[in-house]
């Protein structure tokens, strides 16, 4: 059990180390805007191509989530945020009141929203607020539509980082749930933690579900070579056969095998071809005898 667990964890440091100086972002709306699939972006391109929907103006509300202290492998397990995972999840569902969403794994760079808000200020009149969830209370009245909302989520411990999460998407779902209307637009910026990051990050499989595929065949895989190194320890060196047809525990005709013999086959019949025309060729012994006498001096003189 503790070597699958080393093994999961160099796993993470190894795709952590790939990516250490990157981290998600994530967006989704009511309203129909245009996205982008790819999974890695820098943040410079990310704040043009979000800068050029908000200038349409496409909603109500605008809330900006600010969460510092994370990394992309935070995310893989949609136990620790299961409300943005379930925004992010239903835009395509029929009758989802989200139109469009957004999720880049790893963003190249730092993004800086203040260019959003000043392009929403300018251009949409939105009136701005803050709301800090480390104070525990959100406003029973938002402001009249349009508004900003900027949303700052505390950092997650290392000794508890899944509950702290969690905490953020429920306080996060409660203010979703206060708007007073269906039109808005989640902008969630997070950025990676500055000290002890790597550290935590090395650390963090063992404390939460990963729900990776790839991450999940691999502890499958170790505790199955583990289980059977165990029983096996517990038995003799001596195994005896298990009783039953011989066809029934070998296999003698393979698919390669049978492509063998049909290849094998086509040239056969190839060479019994040219062989039997070449044996079909008759030649009198006469054709290759020399003339002389008067019948070769006549053929000369012609």
């Amino acid at each position: 059990m503790h070597f699958a667990g080393l093994c999961a964890a160099a796993l993470t440091v190894g795709s952590a180390y790939g990516y250490i100086d990157s981290q998600p972002f994530f967006m989704f709306s009511t309203s129909e805007l245009l996205t982008s699939s790819s999974k890695v972006q820098t943040a410079p391109s990310i704040v043009s191509d979000i800068a050029l929907s908000l200038s349409q103006c496409p909603s109500d509300y605008y809330i900006l989530v600010s969460q510092p202290g994370v990394s992309s492998q935070n995310y893989h397990c949609k136990k620790n945020t299961p409300t943005l995972a379930q925004k992010l999840s239903t835009s395509q569902q029929p009758g989802s009141i989200i139109k469009s969403n957004l999720a880049i794994t790893d963003v190249v760079g730092t993004i800086d929203p203040s260019s959003w808000t000043e392009l929403l200020q300018t251009t949409c009149g939105v009136e701005t607020m803050e709301i800090h969830a480390a104070n525990g209370e959100i406003p029973s009245n938002l402001g009249p539509a349009p508004r900003l909302i900027h949303l700052k989520l505390p950092a997650p411990s290392s000794e508890s980082r899944a509950q702290d999460l969690a905490s953020n998407d429920a306080f996060f779902a409660t203010l979703l749930e206060m708007l007073p209307t269906q039109s808005y637009t989640v902008l969630y910026t997070t950025r990676r933690a500055r000290e002890g990051w790597f550290s935590a990050q090395v650390m963090e499989p063992a404390g939460y579900e990963m729900e990776s595929d790839i991450q999940e065949a691999l502890h499958s895989d170790l505790k199955r070579n583990l289980g059977a190194r165990v029983a096996s320890g517990n038995k003799t060196e001596n195994q005896t056969l298990i009783d039953g047809p011989l066809f029934d525990k070998y296999q003698f005709f393979t698919p390669g095998i049978f492509m063998g013999f049909l290849t094998g086959f086509l040239l056969l019949s190839i060479l019994y071809v040219a062989v039997s025309a070449v044996a079909s060729l008759q030649v009198t012994y006469a054709a290759f005898d020399k003339e002389t006498g008067a019948l070769a001096s006549s053929k000369k003189a012609q």
